[in-house]
């Protein structure tokens, strides 16, 4: 029995927008990767940070809704005792010492919002993405998943753009989302909903910190999964990056400390001029320097080594990552 018509045919169904095709890639990846026990258990866990931060929040809405004073004298010495290792609490004093209740509350929100991303989201995205990314091109080149993707109205661009919308997804779950629910949080503590105006940059602070994490993670990690077939090969070279990268700033840390008779952790060694020029060597003291810089507390001045070493990381990351996905539809 013969068999008529075969070959292309027409397309009558609805056919996706150019602009969204992207969505298709990243929406399946969220997916995969969410079935994930471990990515499910990594997200819970990055969230019960939110329940010790909004503890902090309620304090300090207590105490300087109660008595101004109070807020220059008991603040000033929990913080300065309690937090000394954390960057930019020097930076407090100057708002206690004013008494100004709006410079207070303000300052101290930007100041957890900026702890909040620096230690325990960025600690929780290094296994996070570690445990989505690596294998989000590795499995596709193992696959020969291109020749599906490239036979299809997609390009190269869609499918890149795709791809690294799925650890951004996550990212923005851990950070973005958590550091917004935090700041309602403590407008609804706060005596009135005032408040709101004399703190409207910061959910604005948020997304550009959030950027200024997602656009180097995503581009690295995706970059690492391009580089072989072996996704447990770019997970090992995922965390060697950020465990190399922060050993060699720690070494700095600890001959500076010995150089200056002082404890590794002390404002001096920090501060001094060695540490901060080399702490671009650390991909997690980049980020956390110009998100500083987004939450106020840098002068561009102070991080612009940072910014320029993160930007030199994400185009090299994207150039790498362009010319892999080219590669296997390369005549």
């Amino acid at each position: 029995m013969p068999i008529h018509d075969v070959g292309y045919r027409g397309w009558d169904g609805e056919r996706t927008s150019t602009f969204s095709r992207w969505s298709i890639i990243s929406a399946t990846g969220i997916k995969l990767a969410a079935k994930s026990r471990w990515v499910r258990r990594i997200l819970f866990v990055a969230w019960l940070p939110v329940m010790y931060w909004g503890i902090g929040f309620f304090f300090v809405e207590k105490a300087i809704s109660s008595d101004s004073e109070a807020v220059s004298i008991g603040l000033q010495a929990v913080l300065s005792d309690a937090f000394a290792m954390f960057p930019h609490i020097e930076d407090l004093k100057s708002s206690f010492d004013s008494g100004d209740e709006t410079r207070i509350r303000k300052d101290v929100w930007r100041w957890l919002l900026m702890v909040f991303f620096r230690y325990p989201q960025a600690i929780l995205i290094l296994f996070l993405i570690g445990t989505v990314g690596p294998a989000l091109i590795s499995r596709d080149l193992r696959s020969r998943a291109f020749l599906l993707y490239f036979s299809r109205p997609i390009g190269k661009l869609e499918y890149i753009f795709g791809k690294l919308c799925i650890p951004s997804a996550f990212i923005i779950g851990v950070t973005t989302l958590p550091a917004l629910a935090l700041y309602m949080f403590a407008i609804l503590m706060s005596p009135n909903f005032s408040v709101f105006w004399s703190t409207w940059d910061i959910p604005l602070r948020i997304i550009l910190a959030t950027f200024a994490l997602v656009i180097p993670v995503s581009s690295v990690v995706l970059m690492l999964s391009s580089l072989t077939q072996e996704s447990r090969f770019a997970n090992f070279s995922w965390f060697a990056v950020w465990a190399l990268g922060h050993g060699a700033w720690l070494t700095i840390v600890v001959a500076t400390s010995i150089q200056m008779e002082r404890p590794p952790v002390a404002p001096e060694v920090l501060n001094s001029s060695m540490v901060k020029n080399w702490s671009s060597l650390s991909l997690y003291n980049s980020m956390g320097s110009v998100q500083a810089w987004i939450f106020g507390f840098e002068s561009f001045s102070a991080i612009w080594r940072a910014a320029l070493a993160l930007f030199a990381i994400t185009a090299t990351s994207l150039v790498i990552l362009y010319r892999r996905v080219s590669a296997p539809i390369q005549v």
